[in-house]
């Protein structure tokens, strides 16, 4: 395949709430919620949770002293979705540029909420000291950023109709208040005619609302919050948002996906039980895979 032409999905980190490394969580993984994405030449990391750890040493070691380009999307500001950013190795290299996306959550922008977890007294090392080079986006909703051909530089806008144009790679985004308490962006990345929405941290206890359903439409792949069997939500864990396995197969079901990944696992869950709720999942929507660690997709 062209260069050009290459839409990867890779799985870093698949967790939820916190990491859980052990022997029951093997074949899964224990780090939490990190996604790369390799789109043509760019490179699109989804949330930085235990995961980015090991992925910022994998680009570090694919790219040597070139000159490294990132965009780090983050979907909201809960610990698991962070906790691994002060340890992206791609932040201590003067080679690195890194444009950061996220929503404003609290009224703090992007670079007020990562900018605070990253430097004294609650990190050793203050990041505006970093030598790389770091840009901030605060999302507002109902947005697209754009990277057009030849260029490492994305640009935002407001979205269009339509689909991107022939080599240029789009990420829109969409805000929901179902995830508690100050909500969640959803991702969707278009490429050369091919597309992946990025849903995490969601929860439809009365079916998926109807602007994301529209905004899922069509995905060849959907990575879909699935943290809970049907047992554990009705008895405790309603209103936690975050969906169970029926959720995430009914909106995969009703936005006409191509394929269902099945993502942000229960940390008390062991192997076995993600193995269960996959071939439930299945049962219901037969293009469905359980999320593991080292899970890449080539679109």
């Amino acid at each position: 395949m062209d260069d050009w032409q290459r839409f990867i999905v890779r799985f870093w980190g698949v967790r939820g709430s916190y990491p859980t490394p052990g022997l029951h969580t093997l074949r899964h993984g224990g780090n939490t919620s990190c996604v790369e994405v390799q789109a043509g030449p760019h490179t699109l990391i989804f949330d930085a949770g235990s995961g980015i750890i090991r992925l910022g040493n994998e680009l570090m070691q694919r790219n040597h002293k070139d000159v490294l380009n990132l965009a780090l999307f983050l979907t909201h500001g809960h610990g698991d979705h962070l906790v691994g950013f002060p340890f992206f190795a791609p932040l201590f290299d003067p080679h690195t540029t890194i444009h950061l996306f996220g929503p404003r959550l609290a009224g703090r922008g992007i670079k007020q909420l990562v900018t605070a977890m990253m430097s004294p007294p609650y990190f050793p090392v203050d990041m505006r000291t970093l030598p790389s080079h770091r840009v901030f986006h605060t999302i507002t909703d109902e947005q697209s950023i754009i990277w057009k051909k030849d260029s490492s530089d994305p640009v935002a806008r407001q979205p269009e109709t339509g689909q991107p144009l022939h080599n240029e790679l789009c990420v829109k985004a969409r805000f929901t208040q179902s995830h508690p308490l100050n909500g969640a962006l959803v991702y969707r990345i278009e490429y050369a005619g091919r597309s992946v929405v990025y849903a995490t941290d969601v929860e439809w206890s009365e079916g998926c609302e109807p602007d994301l359903l529209d905004f899922i439409e069509g995905a060849d792949v959907l990575i879909h919050d699935a943290q809970y069997t049907a047992l554990d939500y009705e008895q405790t864990k309603n209103g936690f948002g975050h969906s169970t396995v029926e959720m995430a197969t009914e909106t995969a079901a009703a936005a006409h996906v191509g394929e269902l990944i099945l993502f942000h696992h229960e940390p008390t869950y062991d192997d076995n039980q993600l193995d269960r709720m996959e071939a439930e999942a299945q049962a219901r929507f037969a293009r469905t895979r359980s999320a593991f660690e080292g899970l890449e997709i080539d679109l």
